[in-house]
């Protein structure tokens, strides 16, 4: 009886299974991106020159990417700072278009911050397309960076920490001490000559003519020309000396002119001694204008000559001018006299006028 039942169940599933495979299947419709749609799969390549470096060392990945002609390609970069690879500049892009295909290239300059062989992980590469946007992915990029340690790394002697940047300091901050000390001479330079233009000009107004001459040979002597080679130098400022005297005791005998013009004004003078003068005067020329060699005696017995000159002149000036004083004052005391006589005649006749009888009624 069992086996009748499992018998007839055996049955009804083959026949079941049998009208399944009678009734028609419906069709399995496709993904709207079919295949005719989808865009072709994209042919990357990259390589690596040179494939060693150190670390630290720029070296170039370029990346070729095969697409449509119409397709855009956004190339990415590396913007992680911490990264083991780093760019160092930004891609440079060429392309080239053969038929409906293009290929674009880009240079990418990189640097390697650790040892052994580091992945590059450039991020994936953005193409857009007229169906859409795909990635490209570079893959198994690597580059191998030698280590630049010593085999024994207890050899390695480290470099010494650098100092930090210095200060860049101005210009003007480096040459104001000095431009200061410079200003501050400068000022006191200015004070002193205008100093020293208001009190010579005192002290010389308050010296006559012949303290002048004597103060002027005195410092020719202090300052000692003929001891230091400069014996016509000191002849020539000797003679000057003298001329300015003369000029100051004989009016028309300026500096302005010359040893012969001088010479015939002072002819007639009788305090001034013409013949010895012009002696000095021609022997002053000589060394001045024809470069006459002189000794030091002769120096010093011209300093004598023009200050004996001028004392001379100094002595018959006083002389004459007691002289004109004394004549001034006789000829004053003359006149007080004469005054005092016409006064006195004046007196006695209005006297004599007062005495006289009036004549009168009586």
């Amino acid at each position: 009886m069992r086996a009748v039942m499992l018998g007839f169940v055996t049955l009804q599933l083959s026949a079941h299974a049998s009208l399944l495979d009678a009734q028609p299947r419906p069709k399995r419709r496709r993904p709207v991106d079919s295949i005719a749609t989808q865009t072709p799969p994209l042919k990357t390549e990259w390589a690596i020159q040179p494939d060693t470096v150190s670390v630290g060392d720029v070296f170039t990945f370029r990346v070729t990417l095969e697409v449509p002609i119409d397709a855009v390609i956004n190339w990415p970069t590396i913007t992680d700072t911490a990264a083991a690879v780093s760019v160092r500049a930004p891609a440079k892009v060429s392309s080239d278009v053969s038929g409906a295909v293009r290929r674009e290239t880009a240079d990418y300059r990189m640097a390697a911050w650790d040892v052994g062989m580091v992945p590059i992980a450039l991020p994936d590469i953005a193409v857009r397309t007229k169906n859409g946007v795909v990635s490209a992915t570079v893959r198994g990029a690597r580059i191998a960076v030698m280590t630049v340690l010593p085999l024994d790394t207890s050899l390695r002697v480290p470099k010494p920490l650098r100092p930090p940047f210095p200060r860049v300091v101005p210009w003007w901050e480096l040459w104001w001490p000095a431009a200061a000390v410079v200003a501050a001479l400068l000022a006191l330079w200015w004070l002193w000559r205008v100093r020293r233009r208001r009190v010579i000009p005192h002290i010389r107004e308050s010296l006559g003519p012949f303290e002048q001459a004597l103060a002027d040979f005195e410092r020719l002597e202090r300052q000692g020309f003929e001891t230091v080679g400069e014996r016509g130098r000191a002849v020539a400022l000797a003679s000057e000396v003298l001329r300015t005297y003369l000029a100051a005791r004989v009016a028309p005998a300026s500096l302005a002119r010359t040893s012969d013009e001088v010479l015939a004004i002072i002819e007639n003078d009788p305090r001034v001694p013409s013949e010895r003068i012009a002696q000095l005067f021609a022997h002053a020329d000589r060394i001045k204008f024809a470069k006459e060699r002189v000794a030091l005696d002769d120096v010093l017995a011209y300093y004598a000559d023009a200050r004996a000159m001028v004392q001379w002149i100094e002595a018959a000036d006083r002389a004459r001018r007691l002289a004109d004083q004394q004549a001034r004052d006789a000829a004053a005391l003359h006149t007080q006299k004469a005054e005092r006589v016409a006064k006195a005649a004046d007196e006695d006749a209005a006297r004599r006028r007062s005495r006289r009888p009036t004549s009168g009624v009586s």
